[in-house]
């Protein structure tokens, strides 16, 4: 698990302008509560000092997700948010506007959203407590010789949330503590 934390993997197009006016209410509360109990955050004894979990919500046929490095900052605001509008999982490839870069794991966000139209809402948490129980819980969970940020974990994790459906959770094993779930409510994807 020597894998560098939040280096963005993908080839991307990217529009540097503000792309959304307000921070969308529902994450800023699910974000206060994560990085509360530090699955999602910034701490220099985990990930090499690195920023850790994100959140996104579909926007139409877009989605807006958390910005790149933005897991220590306290509260977020509109340009600590980027908007993806295409993508293709097989190119490793996305095109993306805000005022910073995407996160680096938004092909894995899309990867979820392809997987069900109905999916609204995608949270990624870094979890000790859940990840090493993730066995006895009986989560779907992708391989762990598949590194976060490629291709092979976004089409894992397509076909993962294709067969569970509109509300899941599944360890990414070769992503340590890291789980994601889904849900087309916030509420939903939070309390997965």
């Amino acid at each position: 698990m020597a894998e560098q934390e939040g280096v963005i993997k993908f080839s991307y197009e990217f529009e540097k302008r503000l792309t959304i006016s307000e921070v969308p209410w529902e994450m800023d509360i699910w974000r206060d509560l994560f990085v509360g109990y530090e699955l999602i955050g910034q701490v220099p004894d985990r990930y090499g000092g690195f920023g850790f979990g994100n959140l996104s919500c579909r926007v139409g046929e877009a989605f807006s997700i958390t910005a790149s490095q933005t897991g220590g900052l306290k509260r977020l605001t509109a340009s600590d948010y980027a908007l993806v509008d295409d993508w293709s999982l097989d190119r490793n490839h996305l095109s993306a506007s805000g005022v910073k870069e995407p996160s680096s794991e938004s092909l894995t966000h899309a990867a979820i959203y392809d997987s069900c139209p109905s999916v609204r809402f995608v949270f990624h948490v870094h979890s000790p407590l859940i990840w090493h129980a993730r066995g006895p819980l009986g989560l779907p969970e992708t391989s762990a010789e598949i590194p976060y940020g490629t291709v092979l974990m976004a089409q894992t994790l397509k076909k993962l949330a294709r067969d569970i459906g509109s509300d899941g959770i599944i360890a990414m094993a070769g992503h340590e503590d890291g789980i994601i779930g889904w849900s087309t409510t916030a509420m939903g994807s939070g309390s997965l």
